[in-house]
């Protein structure tokens, strides 16, 4: 498999398990083969490395004996590498929004997932691989922070008060905007339905045209939404309807 040039040179890599290390270590070489690649078993030994040099990426376990990974971003202050955490928990998602990583890795975590964290050093938002099924976006939710797998969110509103997302059931508010959200996200499995919403294709059941003329997706979730005019003939053009 062929995987997209990382911008990445120097590598820092700490982790307290040496199976951890050398297990990231395989898939870098891999993933990331120009690159030079270092590691640190601790705190200390990391700071010291970064005091050394500093990486052009950090990949940083959270709970480390002694100190975790977030007391060394603390001593590091505002002078520190762009990060991606790499953990097996899913609970301190929450403070790496806050910590604004790159990314997070649930471990285990595979190859293509590794190069999409990658990726995402020195792109614009713009340019950076757009989240699609197997992926999981970190949303700050009705003021808490939840890793959301792409593939359960059905819609996406913007509304008077702010923008709202529906997903598996639940529904929430979030601090981003619809246009944001639209950036990140793959366009072959979210369609701009109008100004207001984004759906997930996979989360329409039927589609109906009324007597105006007017095409209304029915979502999972006992939700409808109604395409704009421009959208609709853009959908109806895209998907051959």
């Amino acid at each position: 498999m062929t995987y997209p040039v990382s911008h990445a040179r120097d590598i820092l890599i700490v982790d307290d398990e040496p199976p951890a290390r050398y297990e990231l270590m395989r898939m870098l070489r891999r993933t990331a083969p120009d690159a030079m690649v270092r590691e640190a078993g601790s705190v200390k030994e990391a700071f010291d490395e970064i005091s050394r040099q500093m990486p052009d990426l950090l990949f940083l376990d959270i709970q480390m004996p002694g100190s975790d990974g977030f007391e060394l971003l603390d001593h590091l202050g505002k002078k520190r590498p762009p990060l991606v955490f790499t953990t097996a928990y899913e609970q301190f998602a929450s403070r790496a929004f806050e910590e604004d990583a790159l990314d997070y890795l649930l471990k285990p975590f595979d190859e293509k997932r590794l190069a999409k964290a990658l990726s995402r050093i020195g792109t614009s938002a713009n340019r950076a691989p757009k989240l699609t099924e197997g992926d999981s976006i970190l949303l700050k939710i009705n003021g808490d922070c939840l890793l959301l797998p792409v593939e359960q969110i059905d819609l996406i509103e913007a509304t008077d008060t702010g923008t709202l997302i529906h997903w598996n059931g639940c529904s929430g508010r979030i601090c981003r905007t619809i246009g944001h959200l639209e950036e990140q996200l793959d366009p072959k499995m979210f369609f701009r339905s109008s100004r207001e919403s984004l759906i997930n294709l996979r989360s329409i059941l039927s589609l109906r045209t009324d007597d105006k003329g007017d095409l209304t997706a029915h979502l999972s979730g006992n939700r409808s939404v109604t395409f704009s005019r421009r959208q609709k003939s853009l959908f109806q053009k895209t998907h051959k309807i």
